[in-house]
Order: structure tokens, then sequence, then C-alpha cells
């Protein structure tokens, strides 16, 4: 049965087609499964956890035909030779086998997964801080996506999960031996901007907000600034926690300056596995001369993080997938939070508010700077599943220096002036001609001086310009909270 062009569930066909998975223990392995005819459509097992609804747009990215499953699955194909792609997150080898299928007999292939580095081994524990997928198939993703921590949304705009009900008193969820979630998360994504709440403890009515049949991103009022500030009142230790989704949006200079965030989305759901989601969406539109094309996006991001962290905001980095919204799996873009000892989640979050983060959606990066005698020493390592493009230090957001590494390794050691920025990052890039495959740790504070008049300037512009906005509303709350951070950044241009 086919939907669309190009997706099927191999349900109504002649031969007999098995997939084995496997881990490098040899144990039955869960993964998500990529199954090409050689004419063009793929294939779905029934009963798997699809990555698409049959019957919806099977347009763009091949993940969107994608299906995860433990041990392996049956399927009923058409006979002909198929393409099989096996992927179990980021830590281990992409496998690919072909294979032939004929209706006279069953056809089986048996695939093995095997890590290219084990990040937990080192300390490194992973997370993705945007999950919507539904909660009763987090657990199978988490583990096929061998991803350590999902942050799973059961509160956005219209949906509440737990509509007419209390917030479960258990907000974090065992789901396996190295897989935890969270579900008691609140997305309030309306024409401002995107602001995500972990570890809600009361629903803030975001569900009654928008009018009956008012596209959510034309909501505007009450601002986001009211239902982070609600979050916030609830706040005991580091919970609930305010992730800033991505700094393109509209109030995100707002947020920073009156309710500044606990972390800001630097490797965001515009990052896809087949692609770039190259525009700003219902955001501020980047200026095309000077950030062109879908890298050019991710240089604009970038710089508008760096713009931040130039005022002394140095608000740790996180990542983030949209799964089940954009075309990525859970956990695609990903950050790993250094820990000392055995995970939890709320020590994962205190290590994270340190600023001991790497995020990633290819290669890992390790970074540890050290300031002795006005000079940043210390070391770089960069472990890559593709071969690297080049590697770069940046200190209030130009590149200090840059390597262009050979093959999918590089370390060097570090000896430079630290008299002349007052913060300093890695990051690194993988070779890939179809999307931008990167890692990027959080700041480091050094001790030298940054005149980041011309930072503030940049934001208190974006801010006038964001109260001509027409579809701004006038006379409301939000035009004082718009007046209350110009001030602040004008304060910042003396």
């Amino acid at each position: 049965m086919c939907f669309g062009a190009l997706i099927c569930l191999a349900t109504a066909y002649a031969a007999e087609f098995r997939i084995e998975i496997r881990d490098e223990s040899n144990r039955p392995a869960a993964a998500r499964l990529e199954v090409h005819g050689a004419d063009g459509k793929m294939y779905q097992a029934e009963g798997s956890i699809l990555s698409r609804r049959p019957g919806r747009s099977d347009a763009g990215s091949p993940y969107l035909r994608s299906f995860v499953v433990k041990g392996g699955a049956a399927l009923s194909v058409p006979p002909g030779r198929y393409r099989i792609i096996a992927e179990h997150g980021l830590e281990y080898e992409r496998v690919t086998r072909e294979a032939e299928v004929r209706e006279a007999s069953p056809s089986k292939v048996e695939l093995r997964l095997r890590p290219w580095i084990r990040m937990r081994e080192r300390g490194w524990w992973s997370g993705d801080m945007h999950v919507h997928r539904p909660p009763e198939d987090a657990p199978l993703l988490l583990e096929a996506e061998d991803l350590n921590l999902g942050v799973v949304f059961t509160m956005w705009n219209r949906q509440n999960l737990y509509a007419g009900r209390a917030l479960p008193a258990e907000w974090t969820v065992k789901t396996g031996d190295w897989n935890w979630m969270t579900v008691t998360n609140a997305e309030d994504e309306r024409g401002g901007g995107a602001w995500m709440l972990h570890g809600l403890r009361e629903a803030l009515g975001l569900d009654a907000v928008a009018a009956p049949g008012m596209p959510t991103t034309e909501s505007w009022d009450p601002p986001g600034m009211d239902f982070v500030r609600k979050a916030r009142s609830q706040r005991q230790g580091l919970f609930p926690w305010f992730d800033l989704e991505k700094p393109i949006w509209w109030e995100a200079p707002v947020m920073m300056a009156l309710e500044r965030p606990d972390s800001i989305g630097l490797l965001h759901n515009h990052y896809d596995q087949y692609g770039m989601y190259d525009n700003e969406a219902w955001g501020r539109k980047r200026d095309m001369t000077a950030f062109p094309g879908p890298r050019g996006f991710s240089d604009y991001s970038l710089q508008l993080i760096y713009r931040y962290w130039n005022l002394g905001w140095l608000v740790p980095p996180s990542a983030g997938s949209a799964s089940g919204v954009l075309p990525n799996p859970v956990g695609y873009n990903r950050m790993y939070v250094n820990l000392q000892g055995a995970f939890r989640v709320g020590k994962w979050y205190e290590a994270l508010k340190t600023g001991r983060v790497v995020v990633s959606n290819g290669p890992v990066l390790f970074f540890d700077p050290k300031v002795e005698g006005g000079r940043l020493r210390g070391r770089i390592e960069v472990i890559s599943r593709d071969d690297l493009d080049r590697v770069e230090l940046v200190a209030n957001g130009k590149v200090i220096q840059r390597w262009k590494p050979a093959g999918k390794r590089f370390r060097s050691a570090l000896d430079l002036d630290a008299a002349s920025h007052s913060w300093v990052a890695a990051r690194c890039y993988a070779k890939n001609d179809t999307t931008v495959r990167m890692a990027h740790t959080g700041p480091a504070q050094l001790p030298g001086k940054w005149d980041n008049r011309r930072d503030a300037t940049y934001y208190r512009q974006w801010i006038e310009e964001l109260q001509r906005n027409p579809k701004t509303p006038a006379g409301t709350r939000a035009a004082e909270l718009y007046r209350q951070a110009l001030e602040v950044y004008r304060k910042l241009e003396q």
C-alpha cells in the first residue's frame, strides 16, 4: 500500500525481506532504518515507529520515510534490489548494505552497529532539548538514537497532554539502561519567538492564548515574557529551566536583556540531517548579502549569539532537533555535558549551567583552555565520523586561529595571547555538501577587555525595528517591555 509517490508500507507484496540488527556485543539493537528500492520508492515496516505517518506529504528528506525498530524488521516487498541504511545516533558508524530480494525464498540481511566513539566513557552525556514526539514512543526513539536525555514537549501552544489534570509529580522518567526523558515541558511558540520551559510544576495556560482560528505565529499578546516569568515564579533550584530556542526570533533581544535564559539554542532545528532550513521563518530576516546561502544562515545565527557573549552574557549553548516537527531524528542536534560520576538529570543541568557543554550534529570536540601569564594555553582535540573540513578558535566573534586538518582526527596544543579578548570558544566542521555538520563549545571567559558598544547598538537598532513592526501589538504590555530593553542596550552603548 503506497501513499504519495514514494512512501510504501511494506505489507502487500510477494517477497519476504528480513533485517536483523545487532550491536558491537552481538545483542539485538534498536536503530533507525531507511529501506530504498531500486525503483526510487522507500519502504517501512508495519508496526514500527514511523518518522512520518502514512498519508502525509513525503516530499523532501529521506528521513521522512525512515522507521525505528529494535532487533530487526520483517517487510513484504516487491522482488528487486534494495539499499538499507541503519543509524544508531551520532556515536555509531552509519551502516549501508545492498541486498537482492527474491520472490522464491525469504531474504535476510544482518546489520552490525559499531561505535566510533563512546562519549559517556569520557564523562560526557548527551541530550536533545527539543523533542516533539509522543511520550509513549520516546523510550524506543531514545534507545535507537543512543541519546541519554530527551526533553519531550507535552505542552505546546494549543496542545496540552495534561489538560484537565495536574502535571506529574515525577517529571523525569528512566526509559532504558542509559536513557532518560523529561515530560513536564512547555514551548510557547508564537509571533515573538519560541521560549522553552523545562520541569514545570504547573501548566501555564498556553493552550488558551491564541484565539480560535488564529495562527499561533500571529499571536503576540500577551508577550512570551509573561509566561517565562510565570514559570520562574514556580522555581525551585534550577527548575523550571528557560531555554531560548534560537537567536533569530524578534523578541530574543528583549528576553536576553530582561529575563536572561539559562541556555540558548546554538545548534537548533534549522540544522537538518539532509539539508539546512535556510530561512528565518517568522523571525527577523538576515542580510542575504552579508550571509548568503545555507552556510550564511549558520554564520548569521552564530553571530547573534556571539554578540550576546560580547556583552558579557555568557549563556551556555544548547542543541535541539525538533523531531516530530522538522525532518530530524531525535538527537540529531545534540549537546554533551561533562559530568563527574553517575548520571542524574538535575546533575546534568547543574553541569550545563557551569558551561561544561559541547553541541554537535557530527564531530566531537574537546577543548580545555587555561590562561597562564596572559597566554591562552591548553589543548584542542577533534574526532569525527566523516572527514574534517576545518577547526577554529573563535574569540569575541572573530576567528583567531584556523586549522585545515586531513582526515578524521586532529589535536593541537595552544599558545595564544589572551589579553585582547573577553571570551573564547572552539568550533569545527565536517565535510558535507548538503548540510552543516559541526561542533561548538560553550564560551570560556578570558581576562581581556572588549569594546562591545557595536554589539549593544546592533540590538538597540533591532528593538527599534521591532517597535516599527506592524505585527507588534501597539499600546500593550509588550511596548513597555521593548522600552525597558532599549534602556538596557542604550546604557551598554555608553
